[in-house]
């Protein structure tokens, strides 16, 4: 959808459908377009670069980000930092390993689970996909100038308050 096709939908939606309109469509429609966009090109980024899915970098990044000193962390921990059910982690993880980018260790503490540990391709490939990202999102905030930028966070935080 073009922008000359957003505004002329919104146009529309009022004088179509004016009791359903309302003007915070002005905000939430070219919201969830920016939004979409940046998940696209995310998601391209990760598929096709890394062969890797937003599941999977979100582990690998939780490993490295909060795991200890050894980038070590328990199944529980991650399926509970990421909001996974245990059954989804279970499916990431053997993902994972299968491209050696985690290993199961024993926990000396229980020996009824195994921890998860980044391997240091796991943790290149992280770090790798993380920075292209992070280059691509700050490419589609590019048009901002750094006061805009902090206005932008500003009402974003504001908003986020609001829940």
């Amino acid at each position: 959808m073009t922008l000359n096709e957003l505004e002329n939908g919104i146009d529309n939606h009022k004088i179509k459908s004016p009791e359903t309109y309302n003007d915070v469509i002005n905000i939430s429609l070219p919201f969830y377009m920016l939004y979409q966009h940046i998940m696209d090109g995310i998601t391209t980024i990760q598929h096709d670069i890394y062969e890797l899915n937003h599941s999977e970098l979100d582990v690998l990044a939780s490993l490295v980000l909060s795991g200890d000193k050894d980038y070590i962390l328990s199944p529980t921990k991650l399926y509970e930092k990421l909001l996974f059910t245990s059954g989804a982690i279970t499916k990431v993880l053997k993902k994972l390993e299968e491209k050696k980018y985690i290993i199961r260790i024993d926990n000396i503490h229980d020996k009824r689970s195994k921890l998860v540990q980044i391997t240091p391709l796991g943790k290149k490939v992280c770090q790798d996909a993380l920075k292209n990202v992070i280059l691509y999102e700050s490419k589609c905030f590019s048009i901002l100038s750094t006061k805009e930028k902090k206005t932008f966070q500003n009402l974003l935080l504001k908003c986020l308050k609001n829940f």
